[in-house]
């Protein structure tokens, strides 16, 4: 799955792929999930578009065991010896798609809306009249209009949090706490450079 997807092995490993997973798992009146890079295992689909997505797109680098499909979830659990450390660092690696997977994708989306939702009712400071997911993101449109850099975007938030609003504000204190704000469970976002006039994308 990993070849060229022109070639026949390519696509007799999709073929193998597909007859695996209707082998193996309960489909949603005949859909399965579509593990392409575009679709990333969130989107149900039939096996003919699942097979054009594969050859289109190709499979999710990271999707090496197949366990939305099928393939049997081995326990990994770190022996006694390991340091909390290295859970830590194993935590902090795992890749987006592993976290939503173990945790369940509707918890996963449960966690994401309560946490913008606590921030979208939060004010600034007392009396502020802008929450603190609307301050974060009004200042987050400054910095992308005006290309600040992240660190003078965490020198700035330093300086509004410590020395300009009121003690206790809620304003995020860097660049990092900001963009978790706007980005919660660790998502990013992917800047594409425009046009000034909007009439094209590069």
């Amino acid at each position: 799955m990993r070849l060229s997807r022109v070639s026949v092995e390519y696509m007799r490993g999709v073929d193998e792929f597909l007859a695996y997973a209707q082998h193996n798992v309960p489909n949603h009146n005949g859909m399965l999930l579509c593990p392409c890079v575009k679709c990333g295992n969130l989107s149900l689909k039939t096996v003919d578009e699942i097979r054009r997505d594969l050859i289109c797109h190709g499979i999710t680098q990271s999707y090496t065991r197949w366990r939305r499909h099928g393939e049997d979830v081995v326990s990994e659990r770190p022996s006694q010896s390991t340091s909390s450390t290295s859970e830590y660092r194993s935590v902090q690696n795992a890749p987006i798609e592993d976290f939503i997977r173990d945790i369940g994708e509707e918890s996963f989306r449960t966690q994401v809306v309560e946490q913008m939702k606590v921030d979208a009712e939060t004010p600034l400071y007392d009396g502020c009249k802008l929450t603190r997911l609307e301050a974060t993101l009004k200042l987050f449109v400054l910095k992308a209009k005006h290309g600040w850099t992240d660190k003078s975007f965490t020198e700035l938030l330093t300086l509004l949090q410590e020395d300009i609003l009121p003690k206790g504000n809620a304003l995020p204190g860097r660049n990092y706490d900001a963009k978790k704000v706007l980005c919660p469970m660790g998502m990013e976002y992917e800047k594409i450079h425009a046009c000034p006039n909007d009439c094209i994308l590069y």
